[in-house]
């Protein structure tokens, strides 16, 4: 167990090829992020929340490849059995509830600094040597751009190709102001395939009060201290803009948002993205909400002191 982390990136995941070739984008992100805080001798640690593992399926820890011997990293999975996932509302429609995963590995993190983000994202070597820097400050949260691939990230190649297939094939970029093609002005939002990722892009980027929503599930890094105090992602049992709702908590609690750019960044792995029957979170209501918040400097917290299933004793291993 790698003592006194720095930082602790959660993610949660479970081994249903969501979004198709699951595990390797996982891997990916996995085999990039270690290594990468290996090299900056980051000691942190990453935990896996394993959501409602599908039956007769292996554990991500058995089909997953972790580097052996690491100094500065611990790996740390959590599993949430179907037992509790069931007794949840809506569990027959949504096959994983994403943050309130990620609060129990909030809950469960030893970092001081809590980076919430997901399984396929691969960070810039530029960004881990800045969170290697500790230069983070308690007085803020942080957001960052998002860079979308649309191209398969080979596997198995040095961390530096990869990183470098992920600069030049990137093809869109999430910002505070929507979602800008690559070389292009702001997407036509008429082109946009469904109406909610119209809302998302336009209805959403005039309507934030400066709070960077766009893409915030995938990067969202402040000191564990405000992650308790806040009670970490409201526990809704809908899919959707929960992310959203955090970053109008943080803000509205008197943080400092820092965007960070340049070099620093984040890339996203395409795949596509099933819905099902999974239910909408009310995004008129989000963002009524969110103006109220950061209208009268209050946030608005929705969990109790269970938050991130604090009563409950999780099967967990540590790497």
């Amino acid at each position: 167990m790698i003592n006194n982390q720095y930082i602790s990136f959660v993610v949660t995941a479970r081994n249903d090829n969501y979004g198709g070739n699951f595990l390797h984008r996982m891997q990916i992100f996995m085999s990039s992020l270690l290594t990468l805080c290996e090299r900056e001798s980051l000691n942190t640690e990453l935990v896996i929340v394993e959501w409602n593992p599908p039956p007769n399926t292996p554990k991500l820890a058995e089909v997953l490849t972790i580097p052996k011997n690491l100094k500065f990293v611990g790996v740390h999975f959590i599993e949430v059995p179907n037992e509790i996932h069931k007794k949840l509302p809506n569990s027959e429609k949504m096959p994983m509830f994403e943050y309130i995963a990620q609060n129990v590995g909030i809950r469960r993190a030893k970092g001081e600094y809590i980076l919430a983000t997901n399984p396929d994202i691969i960070f810039s070597a530029e960004l881990v040597s800045f969170l290697a820097s500790r230069e983070l400050s308690p007085k803020c949260f942080y957001r960052i751009d998002r860079h979308d691939i649309e191209e398969p990230v080979p596997l198995g190649k040095p961390v530096e190709e990869q990183l470098g297939f992920c600069a030049k094939y990137w093809v869109k970029v999430c910002t505070i102001k929507g979602n800008m093609k690559r070389a292009c002005r702001f997407l036509d939002y008429k082109s946009l395939r469904a109406l909610v990722g119209w809302l998302r892009n336009s209805l959403i980027s005039r309507s934030t009060a400066g709070v960077h929503l766009n893409a915030s599930g995938d990067f969202l890094l402040m000191h564990r201290d405000h992650w308790h105090k806040l009670h970490g992602y409201p526990e809704l049992p809908t899919h959707s803009h929960i992310d959203a709702y955090m970053c109008f908590i943080a803000a509205s609690s008197g943080l400092l948002q820092i965007i960070l750019g340049g070099k620093k960044r984040i890339y996203h792995q395409g795949h596509t993205r099933p819905t099902g029957t999974r239910p909408w979170t009310d995004l008129h209501l989000l963002l009524q909400q969110g103006k109220q918040m950061m209208e009268l400097g209050q946030p608005l917290i929705m969990n109790d002191g269970k938050w991130g299933l604090a009563d409950k004793n999780l099967p967990s291993k540590r790497l």
